[in-house]
């Protein structure tokens, strides 16, 4: 049945008012079989007049036609774009290998999803366990300005506060770097990584030289020119664990693993890096394996791995630095 032999008699005369022509010009124009009344004004015959009266139904029909594709188009974009301004698909979020396995560490870890990272978080210490995140070499732009004071995470049962650092002389060590993640995930993802959950006291030497070298070439070099890079890391407790007065414990070490796809294969450069660090010494010189990670942890990283996989890459440590 075509388009015009769906009008009925109303349909017709809203046309003829909308063309200011009379009923039975619209019943010429589609053949509907409708009894329409008799037309007592002037009759419309000419074929100039008829004309008029299709070219005007045609443009109504085409600017329906018009409306509804133009909604769709919207719709599909609207749906098929991704914010630009922070970055949060699973994908880019995932641990490379699973989530680690803390059956070994001797405490309970609570996981907490971020914009921009995952933290493993353990309330006996009052530190992080371990905190994952991935960056690619596209960046989202520039960081937002710092904020005045770090944050305390209220989804943590006892938070710390930016105070339970002060005067103790160490510093508030971020285990996801807030420019790594501030350029890839956005301004929100960058305030999250202030979130106290995701800090830890390192010393001053570690944590503003030789840490931050070690953050600087995962974002500005590894990211870049690798593409994509997957990173775990967090504290290291060995011997008798120390506190800060306020109860949060010290770590003896930090240990970060960075994992790469060379040819669809995984390896990984892991480190150990001790409080007492000058700052100063060469990168390649913390150099060692996952499984020694694993041994000084507790943790079991890359278990969805296969048993072959992680023998091969986690055995081995890096003869140097990528």
């Amino acid at each position: 049945m075509g388009l015009f032999e769906l009008w009925d008699t109303r349909q017709a005369g809203f046309l003829s008012r909308l063309v200011t022509v009379c009923p039975r010009c619209v019943e010429t124009l589609c053949g509907c079989q409708a009894e329409v009344p008799r037309c007592n004004g002037p009759q419309v015959t000419s074929r100039k007049q008829n004309l008029f009266v299709a070219i005007a139904a045609l443009l109504l029909v085409a600017a329906l036609i018009t409306a509804v594709v133009w909604a769709l188009m919207v719709e599909q974009n609207r749906t098929a774009s991704p914010a630009t301004t922070t970055r949060t698909d699973s994908s880019e979020l995932r641990i490379y290998g699973g989530l680690p396995n803390a059956t070994g560490y001797g405490h309970p870890v609570l996981v907490l999803t971020n914009s921009g990272y995952l933290v493993g978080y353990c309330e006996a210490h009052r530190n992080p366990a371990w905190v994952g995140f991935s960056i690619s070499s596209i960046t989202v732009g520039s960081t937002a300005k710092r904020p005045s004071k770090f944050l305390t995470d209220t989804r943590t049962a006892n938070p710390v506060a930016h105070g339970d650092y002060t005067g103790t002389g160490y510093d508030r060590g971020h285990m996801a770097p807030n420019y790594a993640i501030g350029t890839r995930y956005g301004h929100e993802a960058q305030r999250e990584t202030f979130l106290m959950s995701n800090i830890t006291p390192q010393s001053p030497d570690l944590n503003r030289i030789w840490w931050r070298v070690l953050e600087e070439k995962e974002a500005n070099d590894f990211a870049v020119r690798l593409e994509r890079v997957w990173v775990v890391t967090g504290p290291v407790f060995a011997g008798e664990v120390k506190k800060l007065p306020s109860g949060v414990d010290i770590p003896t070490a930090f240990y970060r693993i960075i994992l790469d796809e060379e040819n669809g294969q995984p390896r990984v450069l892991a480190f150990i890096a001790p409080q007492t660090v000058t700052g100063h010494e060469p990168l390649a010189q913390f150099l060692t394996s996952v499984r020694e990670v694993e041994r000084q942890t507790g943790l079991d990283f890359y278990s969805e791995l296969s048993k072959g996989v992680q023998d091969r890459m986690e055995t081995v440590k890096a003869a140097r630095v990528w």
